[in-house]
């Protein structure tokens, strides 16, 4: 039978009311770690890849024959968070990306962001767009678009901007050859090269062969942060289990070590 994680954790007398009478509860804030050279002690653990609905409990059962010991996996791979340190099924992959990335993205075509092609901007002062600022969009002749929004992030580096619509649309050079947006507050143009969702948006750029580079590099591929999310979860599909004749050592050790 397996030990029950929070069986393994020590006991405090707390006076949780303030009442000056105290109550033994779970000391949660007693931690330890594996130690750093596990991975070269090859006998005791393997490593396995885990299906896309593999839950550490079911992982557990099946290694174990005990749904209890999926805490050992957890401690194995380091993992704090179930949910979302270990891998999501597709749609629960799905949820999270819609969570994380909510809101829009402008990718700009400016290599800064002063383009005096556009809006009038003065040459002498680079301008970057800020956080909070509004955002609205001009064809080429500086005639004003129905696009409004709201700056939630800029990066410089990326040259895309994050946004939440207020109104309207924005469109890029498919519909009006030469579009720009311009910040309200900072005066900053830019010049669109693309509208999408921020679960679209660029992430970041690699090489043809998987290596991060800037946007600039010749045959830059960019990675959306859907794309991204996807491959870290794809990272953690492969767990190491331990050895199920040194599971009871383990449980027994760990929980000496808790209580010590």
């Amino acid at each position: 039978m397996a030990i029950d994680y929070f069986d393994t954790f020590p006991r405090v007398d707390y006076d949780m009311g303030k009442d000056n009478k105290t109550r033994s509860v779970t000391n949660l804030l007693k931690r330890i770690g594996i130690r750093g050279d596990f991975k070269n002690l090859l006998p005791t653990y393997y490593k396995s890849i885990l299906s896309a609905s593999e839950r550490p409990e079911l992982s557990a059962y099946t290694t174990y024959g005990d749904i209890f010991s999926h805490w050992v996996l957890l401690h194995m791979n380091t993992v704090t968070d179930p949910y979302h340190d270990w891998v999501m099924e597709e749609t629960v992959l799905n949820e999270f990306v819609d969570l994380k990335y909510p809101d829009s993205s402008l990718l700009l075509e400016s290599t800064h962001h002063s383009d005096t092609t556009y809006g009038a901007v003065d040459p002498s002062t680079k301008r970057f767009f800020v956080k909070g600022e509004v955002i609205k969009e001009y064809q080429a002749d500086d005639t004003l678009l129905n696009g409004v929004g709201t700056v939630v992030d800029f990066d410089a580096t990326l040259i895309q901007i994050t946004y939440k619509l207020t109104s309207g649309s924005f469109d890029d050079a498919d519909q009006y050859s030469g579009s720009y947006v311009k910040g309200d507050d900072s005066g900053a143009v830019g010049k669109l090269a693309g509208v999408t969702t921020e679960r679209l948006g660029v992430h970041h750029y690699e090489s043809a062969d998987g290596i991060e580079v800037g946007r600039s590099h010749n045959g830059a591929l960019a990675i959306t942060n859907e794309t991204f999310e996807n491959n870290e979860n794809e990272k953690k599909r492969e767990i190491m289990i331990l050895q199920g004749n040194y599971l009871q050592q383990f449980e027994q050790n760990f929980e000496d070590m808790m209580n010590a």
